[in-house]
């Protein structure tokens, strides 16, 4: 298996099957900040993202946690009021990922990893065995840097 492999790959954080977490025994969710789950220079988090959220802490009880390599948002912060977070997070680093774990009160085996980064987030999480969820955000027009991170998903899943 690829460090870099993602558990599971999606287009858009909507398309992620809370149910389907759930039954897998997830409990906790560790979630990147930019471009995941704020698109990059927003002002805040959109009704959409916010019904998301709600559901995913409502409806299937997951703790969540916001982890970012990123500097505390200005804009936004309504969101990081409500949940936990931890910025300059120095993430691929495993001291990041366990220090969320320890916000979320949940072990490896019970955490996904939710972000757009392959070497921040999938590596990252990968490395301490954490269910690694790869988002090419549905926000950002193409370009060729994220044309390429998708590539490389792609082949590294093979």
């Amino acid at each position: 298996m690829s460090i870099f492999k993602p558990s599971l790959i999606v287009r858009s954080i909507y398309q992620i099957d809370g149910a389907a977490l759930q039954r897998a025994g997830i409990k906790g969710i560790i979630l990147n900040w930019t471009n995941t789950l704020l698109p990059m220079n927003a002002d805040s988090v959109s009704d959409d993202m916010q019904a998301w959220l709600n559901e995913f802490k409502t409806t299937y009880a997951f703790e969540i946690v916001i982890v970012s390599n990123s500097k505390p948002p200005e804009r936004g912060n309504e969101l990081i009021r409500e949940i936990p977070h931890l910025f300059e997070a120095g993430k691929p680093l495993k001291k990041a990922f366990k220090a969320a774990l320890k916000r979320l009160g949940t072990s490896t085996n019970e955490t996904a990893v939710i972000g757009n980064g392959l070497i921040t987030d999938m590596w990252g999480g990968n490395r301490l065995g954490l269910f690694t969820i790869f988002v090419s955000p549905s926000w950002t027009k193409p370009r060729f840097v994220g044309a390429m991170k998708w590539m490389m998903v792609k082949i590294l899943r093979f």
